[in-house]
């Protein structure tokens, strides 16, 4: 019964400490088991260093983030996304890739209310998997959000994009929640996203925010084509002209890059692999960057590679051979800066 008072207590501290904005870095509780104590180390170490400057502290501290995603059976995340809160919350002081996990959307839900953008740049977070929020001084937004949380974002976001239908790219009930409130969702399936669901190339105008997209097939299955919406948004003077291209799980063929190609800001590519970087040039269907993002890095809901999951090994081997100035390995919950036409 005390147990039981005392997991009461600490989760109705963690919703209180929400509603009063409070998030603090390293905080433990009092079932954190050994190993998810030594997790909250590794994780304030690692926020020490920058996704920018892949040296050998940032590398070793990626190895132990691996070790950690492996260590965990998909059917045990499954089990967690289905659980209550309180259920989901031991897991979380038991297990240290769900500490990170939570720990991720808690840091960025209390920086979406807190930060204010400065005129001239952008914030842009990851928040799991391929799932990125970007906040300029007039507007918010996100591309393939999948977080169990992910509806408590939806009163930041004007709009939401979905490169397509896979579970580890969307959540339902941040959709359901957006819809409800008038707000656009964009998407090539979604039944409720109205005058936003398209199947072909579109463009759309949404605030200060343009978005272009083009159609690609999906890069695990030649049979699924034109499956993936690729998403170009431009977010406008005021955000320092800051432009992003999420390829979601693109096939990366020029030819289906048309509609978005062009000199971009920042390109969301997967891991890395050799054909990812078929899209960069100056030649049709080709896009200019001088930021490439590796993204598709860890998705708890697949087995460890090499059966399904990709994997921070493999994408730390592709690195050296993405053709793009910088390429950037941020993790969740990580914010990236653009200012005066650099990434910070």
């Amino acid at each position: 019964m005390k147990r039981i008072i005392i997991s009461g207590l600490i989760i109705l501290w963690i919703i209180t400490a929400c509603q009063q904005n409070v998030y603090k870095e390293g905080v433990q509780t009092p079932y954190m088991n050994a190993a998810v104590k030594e997790a909250v180390q590794t994780l304030t170490k690692f926020k020490k260093t920058s996704p920018l400057l892949l040296d050998d502290e940032r590398l070793a501290l990626w190895d132990k983030i691996q070790t950690y995603s492996d260590n965990l059976v998909n059917t045990t995340f499954k089990e967690y996304l289905e659980s209550t809160e309180e259920v989901a919350v031991r897991m979380e002081d038991t297990i240290p890739i769900l500490h990170f996990y939570r720990e991720a959307f808690d840091k960025i839900l209390y920086e979406l209310r807190n930060t204010k953008v400065k005129n001239g740049s952008a914030s842009v977070w990851l928040l799991y998997n391929m799932g990125f929020v970007i906040k300029t001084p007039s507007g918010c937004f996100a591309i393939d959000l999948d977080h169990r949380l992910a509806e408590q974002l939806e009163p930041f976001l004007d709009f939401i994009c979905i490169t397509h239908n896979h579970q580890d790219h969307y959540n339902i009930k941040l959709l359901e929640a957006m819809v409800k409130n008038g707000k656009p969702v964009i998407s090539n399936f979604y039944k409720d996203s109205g005058e936003y669901l398209s199947t072909k190339p579109a463009s759309y105008k949404i605030k200060n925010f343009t978005i272009k997209t083009d159609m690609s097939d999906h890069l695990a299955n030649p049979d699924m084509q034109d499956f993936v919406t690729l998403f170009r948004v431009e977010c406008g003077d005021d955000s320092g002209n800051f432009s992003i291209l999420h390829c979601g799980d693109s096939g990366f063929n020029p030819e289906q890059f048309k509609h978005v190609q062009g000199p971009v800001s920042m390109v969301v590519l997967r891991w890395g692999a050799p054909r990812e970087s078929n899209i960069f040039g100056t030649g049709e269907g080709q896009v200019e960057t001088n930021y490439a993002v590796l993204s598709h890095l860890i998705e708890l809901r697949h087995k460890p590679f090499p059966h399904g999951q990709a994997s921070i090994t493999k994408t730390l081997e592709h690195l050296p051979n993405v053709k793009c100035k910088n390429t950037i390995m941020p993790f969740w919950g990580e914010k990236l800066t653009w200012s005066k036409g650099k990434m910070h």
